[in-house]
């Protein structure tokens, strides 16, 4: 995405959707924009300007001619030659607070106020993953939502929230936990929260009718068959969790599974998923088919009662179940040799 001016390009403003994750917090302590400058003309430094639209705009059809009216922020960043294939940070904490606290958020609009110079930021559309943009919140929590259980459910409905914003159409299954293990499936539709609370705790799927799903009963959560996952899916950063039984176990999951691991996992009496360990988050581990993210199954690792790993899923499955007529298996393949 092009900010400045050209001489082929003519005059060229960068704008920006934002979607924020689901926050146990109305305020963050920093919030940093990170664009990765993969091109620029001139030799003098190229003043970025952040400001906020005033309008809402479609990424898929807008135009320079069509864009929103836009007014200045006090956040900028001046990007020289020397700033090429490093991503920059541009502090962005008062906008994003203001949209935390109930402005409406329109997203964003770079201008560049040097006339004379161009500044290509990379977009999500480029193959390198780590020079996609970033949005890093840094925040403190009360002590209770600092908790590692507290802030399992808050990375469950951080997930949760941008499966719907990825998956919109998809039939999404979740598996529930219990001696009755259930599957509700159907379309996303929301994640509910209560007036009174931080982020959505129930889990809407419409399907002929609706279902709700508590965030506590999720044992894994499942996409069609051949689905990709989506590089875009962020995570949040653990914070550092008081001593306790629960950071004991959240700690003990992520530091116990290495990606790319085979591995058998299973919830409860009934839900059973194999697969290699593709992402390993602080309360969130996703399973897939292979190392490109095929067919991901994301699991809350609070409702995981047996990790079992081995050459292959095949002999660890057959190692640990004696009989298989009532389980609900999550359709990934097993990984081959």
């Amino acid at each position: 995405m092009y900010t400045g001016t050209d001489v082929k390009l003519l005059n060229c403003i960068s704008l920006v959707r934002i979607t924020l994750p689901e926050l146990p917090v109305k305020q963050v302590d920093n919030a940093k924009l990170q664009l990765t400058m993969i091109a620029k003309s001139g030799v003098s430094p190229s003043p970025i300007v952040v400001n906020k639209a005033i309008s809402y705009f479609n990424p898929s059809t807008v135009t320079y001619n069509t864009r929103p009216s836009f007014t200045a922020t006090s956040s900028a960043v001046s990007i020289s030659n020397t700033d090429m294939n490093i991503a920059v940070n541009i502090d962005v904490t008062d906008l994003i607070n203001s949209w935390l606290n109930g402005a409406q958020n329109n997203g964003i609009v770079l201008t560049n106020s040097n006339d004379k110079t161009l500044v290509g930021f990379a977009k999500n559309a480029v193959l390198y993953e780590l020079y996609f943009p970033k949005l890093v919140l840094t925040y403190s929590s009360t002590k209770l939502d600092n908790t590692a259980i507290c802030f399992s459910y808050a990375q469950l409905a951080n997930l949760i929230t941008q499966l719907i914003r990825f998956y919109p159409t998809a039939t999404i299954s979740i598996y529930t936990k219990g001696f009755n293990a259930t599957t509700v499936s159907g379309i996303p539709v929301k994640l509910y929260a209560s007036p009174d609370a931080t982020y959505g705790a129930l889990v809407v799927l419409g399907n002929g009718g609706y279902g709700a799903v508590p965030l506590n009963a999720v044992s894994a959560i499942g996409l069609p068959a051949g689905t990709a996952y989506n590089p875009l899916v962020t995570y949040l950063t653990a914070p550092a969790f008081p001593t306790g039984c629960d950071k004991n176990l959240i700690t003990a999951y992520h530091d116990y599974l290495p990606l790319s691991t085979s591995v058998t996992v299973y919830s409860g009496t009934l839900i059973v998923a194999s697969g290699i360990v593709y992402k390993n988050e602080y309360g969130i581990l996703v399973l897939a088919d292979d190392n490109l993210g095929t067919n991901p199954t994301f699991m809350p690792v609070g409702n995981i009662t047996a990790i079992v790993t081995s050459a292959t899923a095949n002999e660890t499955q057959s190692n640990l179940i004696t009989s298989s007529k009532d389980l609900i298996p999550i359709h990934l393949p097993r990984v081959k040799k």
